[in-house]
């Protein structure tokens, strides 16, 4: 049956329909994604005090639903001793969970002197960190960041409360204009993968 021409036209026709009907996998929906997610960082950078606000609201809802588990696995314990633990902290948890969601703004203020605090930390710690990489190659980058990192948490800290107005929402605003464009960086290059495949198939396909 190989030797035969039925036999050999059954089998190129499988292989063509293998070819044509395989559907080319499509990167629409992350090009979507990327757009929508640029939109958001240019609303959230055009209204940081939205988006940060939004950002307290998560925040104080996480909070809320935590404090509620710990206190119903303190419930659920069995000795008294396993109890306690639980019970106060997820009593202070939901306390702080509604504490938050009643006073967004003063949440948003409390958040964002963590913020500055660990801004500063965190650029200390680097501009430590960059001196004990040296002379190795990037310990100026390192530096660098740190620098910056540091002078972000030092602005935020001196300007504060009033920072709480926009930082929050300035920086949720720049990580997902960063994360948006990421993506469609990546649409695209998948985008160039598959043309290039389905055009070395087309041409595997038309020597054949």
């Amino acid at each position: 049956m190989i030797g035969s021409p039925f036999g050999q036209t059954n089998y190129h026709r499988l292989g063509d329909t293998t070819m044509t009907d395989a559907k080319k996998p499509s990167v629409t929906w992350l090009y979507i994604m990327g757009f929508l997610t640029v939109a958001m960082g240019v609303i959230a950078v055009a209204s940081p005090l939205v988006a940060g606000t939004a950002v307290v609201y998560i925040v104080g809802a996480v909070m809320l639903i935590v404090g509620i588990t710990q206190v119903i696995s303190g419930l659920k314990a069995d000795t008294m001793t396993h109890k306690l633990m639980p019970l106060i902290l997820g009593i202070v948890t939901t306390l702080g969970g509604i504490a938050v969601l009643a006073h967004p703004v003063v949440g948003l203020e409390v958040l964002t002197l963590f913020l500055a605090a660990y801004f500063v930390a965190e650029g200390i710690w680097k501009v430590i960190a960059s001196f004990n990489f040296r002379p190795a190659q990037g310990w100026t980058a390192l530096l660098f960041s740190g620098i910056v990192t540091w002078l972000l948490g030092a602005m935020i800290w001196m300007q504060w409360p009033a920072s709480g107005l926009w930082a929050i929402g300035i920086l949720v605003g720049v990580d997902l204009l960063m994360t948006g464009m990421a993506i469609l960086a990546l649409a695209a290059t998948v985008g160039k993968i598959v043309d290039k495949v389905d055009e070395k198939l087309h041409d595997g396909q038309a020597t054949a």
